[in-house]
């Protein structure tokens, strides 16, 4: 069953999956290696890094993620394309608006954090109701 599963897709195809696996081992193997670097020294922050790549590994298949790429996975395999890297683009995606998120919290923590209570309550009051 399985050599037949491999054989049924071109080399090319084949190829190419190889090669998305490949680069994401290689991406993860990154991120571990300069985690492991940074946090060598910190090993609560090394576990909260294990802990969020857990529950970031959760949310990947969460519903509406799952339903997401379905959807555009049918829509390219009924106009006869091959979906390999819908997963791959929807993750890379979706991880670069997480990011800019982060950034941005960080960076107006970073600005609220020098003023006092009620100037930092009035300015994330603001915030807040702008989200």
């Amino acid at each position: 069953m399985r050599k037949r599963l491999l054989t049924a897709f071109s080399p090319q195809l084949r190829r190419a999956v190889a090669a998305l696996y490949a680069l994401l081992f290689g991406i993860n193997l990154l991120a571990w290696a300069w985690a492991l670097l940074v946090f060598h020294a910190h090993p609560i922050l090394l576990g909260t890094a294990l802990l969020a790549y857990g529950f970031g590994l959760r949310h990947a298949v969460d519903a509406d993620h799952i339903a997401a790429i379905d959807n555009i996975t049918r829509k390219q395999m009924q106009e006869g394309r091959r979906p390999v890297t819908v997963g791959f683009y929807f993750a890379m995606g979706h991880s670069t608006v997480v990011i800019i998120a982060c950034i941005a919290v960080a960076l107006a923590a970073a600005r609220i954090v020098p003023y006092s209570g009620a100037e930092a309550r009035s300015l994330g009051s603001l915030i807040s109701t702008s989200v």
